[in-house]
């Protein structure tokens, strides 16, 4: 397999990792986060983990327990599903920048979670589907000790 080959990266699925961390990034940067909220220190690392790793296996196609669409109406509507909740989660994102709202932040986790899951299920990848399970248990968690601290 050559290395620049359309079997390694998945392109769609690399354009919707970015459209989605990209708005994370610009969120950190231009609020402080106190840590000292989260008091389970294994649950951050288990939120980044699922975060990242449902990131990486959507972009980059490594061939282990894969099984690619099933059929080619399954990759058109995951394009336009995913579009879709993609525009959602920045619609959202945007929102939260603006007025933070408890039902804004836990609507855009399971949108994001729901990206995830989806395209696990749909492109037939086990570990981006498992990777979005531990995504959603973690970032429920954070968003619940987040919430809290905003709300006080």
């Amino acid at each position: 397999m050559d290395f620049f080959s359309t079997n390694l990266f998945n392109w769609y699925g690399l354009a919707f990792a970015i459209a989605l961390l990209v708005p994370d990034i610009v969120y950190i940067k231009s609020n402080r986060i106190d840590r000292t909220i989260f008091d389970n220190r294994a649950m951050l690392y288990i939120e980044r983990i699922g975060k990242y790793c449902s990131i990486f296996l959507m972009g980059i196609n490594i061939g282990v327990l894969e099984g690619g669409f099933t059929k080619p109406i399954m990759e058109t509507f995951w394009i336009i599903s995913t579009c879709a909740l993609t525009v959602v989660a920045l619609i959202l994102w945007f929102l939260c920048f603006n007025r933070f709202s408890k039902l804004w932040a836990y609507l855009l986790t399971a949108v994001t979670a729901v990206i995830f899951m989806m395209s696990g299920l749909l492109q037939v990848k086990t570990l981006l589907l498992t990777a979005g399970v531990v995504y959603l248990i973690g970032q429920l968690y954070v968003t619940n000790k987040y919430v809290k601290s905003k709300m006080q």
